[in-house]
Parts: C-alpha cells; structure tokens; sequence
C-alpha cells in the first residue's frame, strides 16, 4: 500500500486490558491477534508499536521498533502524542492492534483523503467514529495537544483539529474488548 512512505503506521498494543486480559495472545486461526494486527500494519508502510513497558519483550520479536508508554494508565492520547513527538515524517496513521476486521480498504481510503488544510481523517459509523484508526497530521496533532489535559482523549484532541471524516459500515470496527467480543469475532471470517 505505501508507495511513498509519507506516513507511519503506529499500532497500539493496548492498556492494561482489565476487562479482557491477554487478548492479543489469543489465536484466531493460524495467529495471534498481536502477529495478526503486526502483520497487517507492515502491509501498509513503516511501522512502530505503540505500548506498556511490559510488552516489550513481547514486540521487539518482531523486528520492529516499539516506543513504551511514559504515561501507564493514561490512556491512549499520551501513547499517540509520544508517537507524534518520536516519530518523523507528516502523517501518522493510528491503528489498534484489537481491531481485527479492518481491512486494506479503511486506511487506503483514509490516506485519498488527505487534502489541504485537512489535519486527521476519520473513519465515522453509524456508532460513531473511530480515533484508534485515523490518520493524523503529526505536526498539527502536536499542536492541539499543547492544550490537552491529562485526562483527555483522542475525541478531545479531533475538537481541535480540521478534521475529515470518512464513512465506513460499522463491521470493519468491531473491538475486542470482552470474551463476548471474542465470541462475535470467533463466529466471523476475519482471514486478511
């Protein structure tokens, strides 16, 4: 998918997983959902991993660079504003690792819609929207999250942002969350 590599693919291993322990060590099919979700950000362009310290060892088998949290328990914004400050190039693309039915399609059409003036591009549902994976200026991220308190989030700093949003069907977001959200996932074909 990366032909110029103008963007970098951060994929977020996740907080602590209270209500779902070890999710991304369960297998679906041949793979883990973390070898899985590892697998499919390389397909798009450059990669980095996004998580706690804890996971390091974990991640660093797969050859890419990882970046710890510096803030446990903050949350998902302080891991993206790190990745922001770490990183080089314009655009990031931000990606869960427990969102396994996105497919090459949401950030292709994410990335066609980078345009002037556009500072993050946003997949929106009839649920909502879906910060977690959204493409984002790093440059004008950094700057709206000058004024970004501790307990923010993702929404709040796409307050501060010209942002895009892009509509998708609500079944490329499912998120892995609970082992009733395992189930779901367990009865869909999910195959890359």
């Amino acid at each position: 998918m990366a032909e110029a590599a103008d963007f970098t693919v951060a994929l977020l291993l996740g907080g602590e997983a209270r209500r779902f322990p070890d999710k991304l060590t369960r297998s679906l099919g041949a793979d883990t959902l973390m070898e899985r979700a590892v697998a499919f950000g390389r397909s798009l362009g450059p990669l980095v991993l996004l998580g706690r310290e804890d996971q390091r060892a974990e991640a660093t088998r797969f050859g890419v660079p990882f970046l710890a949290d510096t803030r446990p328990r903050g949350g998902p914004l302080p891991a993206l504003l790190d990745a922001f400050a770490a990183l080089e190039g314009p655009w990031v693309l931000a990606l869960a690792a427990d969102l396994p039915a996105v497919t090459p399609e949401v950030p292709r059409r994410l990335l066609a819609c980078r345009a002037p003036g556009i500072e993050a591009v946003v997949p929106r549902h009839d649920a909502g929207i879906e910060p977690l994976c959204a493409l984002y200026e790093r440059g004008a991220a950094l700057r709206a999250a000058a004024g970004s308190s501790a307990n923010e989030g993702p929404r709040a700093l796409l307050e501060r942002l010209r942002v895009a949003y892009v509509d998708f069907p609500k079944a490329f977001f499912l998120n892995v969350n609970t082992e009733t959200d395992w189930s779901q996932l367990q009865e869909q074909d999910y195959s890359r």
